[in-house]
C-alpha cells in the first residue's frame, strides 16, 4: 500500500469520521415509531437510551423481519456511537441476515468495516449500496475513503466527484477528495476542496 503523510493520517482519522458518517446514515433514515420511543434511530435519544429500547423491542417478541432488523439496525448503530464495534458488527450483521435489501445496514457494516481496516469487504458493502442507490452519497464517499487509505488515489477521487455531484453540500465527500488530491501532489485543489468542506462543516476534520 502506498504510504505518505497523508495516507498514514488517513487511518487515525477513520474513527472521528466514521461516527460522523454513522450520524449521517442514521438522520436519513426514516424513524420506526412503531418500535418505541427509546428506539428510534436517530440522535433525538441518548444512544445508551437507545441500546436499552432497542433490546427490548428486539426481547419482547413482537417483531419479524424488516421491522426486528430496523430494531438491530438502530441499537447496532447506538452500540457504534457508543464506541462499542464489537456489538455494533454483531447487530448490524443479524440486521442483514434479517433483510439482505436493508442498505442502511450495508452502509453501516462498511462504515464499520473501515474502522476494523477490512477494507475489501467495505468497498464490497458500499458497492452493493452504490447499485441501489447511485446517489447515497455517505456509501460513495465511505468507498471512496476505503480507496484512499489502500492508495487508490484516482479511484477515491472519482467516488467523491460522484458524491458531490449527488449532495454538493456533503462536506466529507469534498474533504476527502481534498486530501487525494493533495497526496496526488495537487496541493492547490486540495486545500481549495479542503478549504470548501470546513466551510461548510468546520469539524469535518475531527
Amino acid at each position: 500500500m502506498k504510504r505518505n503523510g497523508s495516507l498514514i493520517t488517513s487511518h487515525r482519522m477513520i474513527c472521528s469520521v466514521l461516527l460522523f458518517v454513522l450520524t449521517l446514515l442514521t438522520i436519513q433514515v426514516q424513524a420506526q415509531t412503531g418500535l418505541g420511543a427509546k428506539c428510534t434511530g436517530k440522535p433525538d435519544v441518548a444512544w445508551s437510551e437507545q441500546i436499552v429500547g432497542c433490546s427490548r423491542a428486539i426481547e419482547s417478541g413482537k417483531y419479524v423481519g424488516k421491522d426486528l432488523a430496523k430494531a438491530f439496525d438502530f441499537r447496532g448503530n447506538a452500540y457504534a456511537q457508543t464506541g462499542d464495534i464489537d456489538r455494533g458488527l454483531a447487530d448490524i450483521e443479524q440486521a442483514i441476515r434479517l433483510d439482505p435489501s436493508d442498505t442502511f445496514a450495508l452502509g453501516a457494516r462498511g462504515d464499520l468495516d473501515l474502522v476494523r481496516k477490512d477494507y475489501e469487504r467495505a468497498i464490497a458493502d458500499y458497492t452493493t449500496v452504490i447499485s441501489v442507490d447511485p446517489n447515497n452519497a455517505p456509501s460513495i464517499t465511505g468507498r471512496a475513503m476505503a480507496y484512499f487509505v489502500t492508495g487508490d488515489l484516482d479511484r477515491a477521487i472519482a467516488d467523491c466527484d460522484q458524491a458531490i455531484r449527488a449532495q454538493p453540500t456533503f462536506a466529507p465527500a469534498l474533504y476527502w477528495r481534498g486530501l487525494a488530491k493533495r497526496a496526488k501532489g495537487d496541493a492547490v485543489a486540495g486545500e481549495a476542496d479542503i478549504a470548501a468542506a470546513k466551510k461548510i462543516d468546520p469539524e469535518v476534520d475531527r
